[in-house]
């Protein structure tokens, strides 16, 4: 009986093990996040970088996690779609990821406000996940950056011990060619080639302007249009001069035909060309970021705007070699639409959405909000669904409990019988003896 008693324990412990008991956490590999940078005694004022590597002892595919630092002394210019967040946080999301990896590299770009000892650390616990979604442990460094008055000496210089020398006057660069260079037109030949002067383009009946946006070989270098605006019907003599530092100059010169109203009629097969998204280069003028085709568009400081639509936080990207602040979606940063703050052609101050596929540009409507209170929406649907599923669970586990209890109340019913039976057979057997 009391053997039968401890099996049957046994099992039902096994059971309550087997139900009830919550799902491990496997411990994948270890992590560790290292910040370093070039220099740790800057001035203030000055633009620093500050390197963020994930390394690991095993191949990981996603990261997330959270990075502190003194808000009041540095100001965080930049960090690539991965990196968001402003104010003393960062928040590092590299995640839906198709391939593994043992070490990913972020580059934290900051600028120097005020004197004092920056400091950059992981805030909370980092999240390293495997394709199979195990957890890595991880660790990381506390970088600390000290920051000095601007001009402040680093080291006291001893007078000179012989008389002072002539300084050589600079070497000035002679540089004058263009990196890259794309324009506005229909068709632009040759390819276009920093050692090759002479091109031909075609532009629309209704464009009377080629616009044009490119990057010089050396950033010393200054760049004039001539001949772009008011272009008439047939050939136009467009020049794109290019001044090296020393003064040497070289001209790229472009002849433009501006087809006429019948040839676009032809082109088109007479229906209009879509007006509504507007195709745009950009360039920078002076202190100035200028987007530019059928109309021009001047990027404004996006502290400006009152309200950031829901759902969008503020990030940077690069168009046609220009860093340009856009607004990213929070829970999808590598949408292909962004959205920028910018004064339109008639002096108004809006957001635009720029795609980034199609490179063009539009008055922002509102369209994206749905999309973003969408995703919030099901992040709310999927947290009640979990909800849920824990009180299933648990109406399981009382349903198995109350099974097992039975089925124990009736083996010992039946065991309760099969002994008064057989007491019954004794004293029948023992009746029968005194007889």
């Amino acid at each position: 009986m009391a053997e039968s008693r401890r099996r049957l324990a046994v099992i039902l412990a096994g059971f309550i093990l087997a139900f009830a008991a919550p799902p491990l956490h496997i411990q994948a590999g270890s992590a560790v996040i290292q910040f370093t940078t070039a220099e740790q005694q800057i001035q203030k004022g000055d633009i620093f970088t500050v390197i963020c590597q994930v390394t690991s002892t095993e191949s990981y595919l996603d990261t997330e996690f959270q990075i502190e630092y003194d808000a009041e002394l540095v100001q965080f210019l930049n960090g690539g779609s991965r990196v968001t967040g402003d104010n003393g946080i960062l928040t590092v999301s590299s995640v839906g990821n198709e391939e593994t990896s043992m070490k990913k590299t972020f580059s934290l770009q900051f600028v120097a406000n005020k004197k004092g000892s920056a400091v950059f650390q992981v805030k909370g616990n980092a999240s390293i996940r495997d394709e199979e979604g195990n957890s890595f442990s991880s660790s990381s460094n506390r970088l600390v950056v000290g920051i000095q008055k601007k001009g402040t000496a680093q080291k006291q210089t001893p007078a000179p011990t012989e008389p002072p020398r002539a300084t050589p006057a600079p070497v000035l660069s002679a540089n004058n060619k263009l990196k890259s260079l794309r324009t506005s037109a229909l068709d632009f030949t040759p390819a276009f080639n920093g050692g090759r002067d002479r091109y031909t383009a075609t532009v629309e009946h209704s464009a009377d302007t080629l616009f044009i946006s490119f990057q010089t070989e050396d950033e010393t270098a200054r760049v004039q249009l001539k001949g772009n605006e008011n272009l008439k019907e047939g050939d136009n003599a467009v020049s794109v001069i290019v001044t090296a530092q020393n003064g040497e100059s070289r001209t790229y010169a472009i002849t433009v035909t501006r087809e006429t109203a019948k040839e676009m009629q032809e082109r088109t097969g007479g229906q209009e060309p879509a007006g509504e998204d507007i195709s745009f280069a950009a360039a920078k003028d002076k202190n100035r970021i200028i987007l530019k085709n059928s109309y021009e568009f001047e990027v404004l400081d996006p502290s400006g705007l009152k309200e950031v639509p829901a759902g969008y936080v503020l990030s940077r990207i690069e168009v046609e070699g220009v860093q340009i602040p856009a607004f990213t979606m929070k829970n999808d940063l590598d949408n292909n639409y962004l959205l920028m703050y910018l004064k339109g052609p008639a002096g108004e101050n809006t957001i635009y959405q720029y795609d980034r596929t199609e490179k063009t540009l539009q008055r922002y409507t509102g369209t994206m909000v749905d999309k973003v209170n969408r995703s919030e929406g099901a992040e709310e649907q999927r947290s009640v669904l979990s909800v849920s599923n824990y009180v299933l669970f648990g109406i399981i586990i009382g349903l198995i409990i109350i099974i097992l209890s039975m089925l124990i109340a009736m083996l010992k019913m039946a065991m309760k019988r099969k002994e008064e039976k057989k007491q019954i057979s004794e004293g029948y057997d023992e009746e029968r003896f005194y007889r």
